[in-house]
C-alpha cells in the first residue's frame, strides 16, 4: 500500500549502517548493492519480436569507507595471498528514526573483488571502495 507522499519521510543516508561478518563498519561513507537480472534471449519461429526468458542474476556492490584504519586489509590480505578466500555475509540497514520505517536487508556469499593496498592525495581525505559480488539476499525488514 503506498503511503501519502511527505517530504520529511524520505530517508536519509546519514543513517545508513553496514556490518560485515557481523562487524559494524562505523566508518562507511557510501553503500550499493543491487541485483542485475540475466536473460536469456529466445527466438520463436513466426514471430519477428525477440522475446527474453530469465535464467537468473548477478549481484554485484561497493562499499566506500573513510579510512580509519585497516580493517579490510586484515580480512583479504592473506585471503588473497594463500587462495583460502572466505564468503562473507554482510547486512545493511537503513533506519531513518523521522521515516516510516526501517529496511534491512542481508547479503549471502559475498566475495570481495579487490583490496586497496595503499592510496592517497595530498590535502584530501582518504577513502576505500571495496567492490564486492554476492549470491544471495534476504530482505529482513521493509517499509
Amino acid at each position: 500500500m503506498s503511503k501519502a507522499m511527505n517530504h520529511n519521510k524520505i530517508l536519509r543516508g546519514s543513517y545508513g549502517k553496514v556490518w560485515i561478518d557481523g562487524e559494524l563498519f562505523a566508518n562507511i561513507k557510501k553503500f550499493e548493492a543491487k541485483v542485475e537480472a540475466k536473460y536469456e534471449d529466445v527466438e520463436i519461429a513466426g514471430q519477428l519480436g525477440k522475446k527474453r526468458r530469465y535464467v537468473g542474476f548477478e549481484g554485484k556492490g561497493t562499499a566506500t569507507l573513510h579510512k580509519i584504519d585497516s580493517a579490510m586489509a586484515k580480512k583479504l590480505a592473506e585471503q588473497f595471498k594463500t587462495g583460502d578466500v572466505v564468503d562473507s555475509k554482510i547486512i545493511c540497514a537503513l533506519d531513518d528514526p523521522t521515516a516510516y520505517g526501517a529496511e534491512r536487508v542481508e547479503i549471502f556469499d559475498v566475495t570481495f573483488d579487490e583490496l586497496m593496498l595503499m592510496s592517497f592525495e595530498q590535502k584530501n581525505i582518504i577513502e576505500e571502495e571495496v567492490p564486492f559480488e554476492f549470491g544471495d539476499y534476504n530482505f529482513i525488514d521493509f517499509i
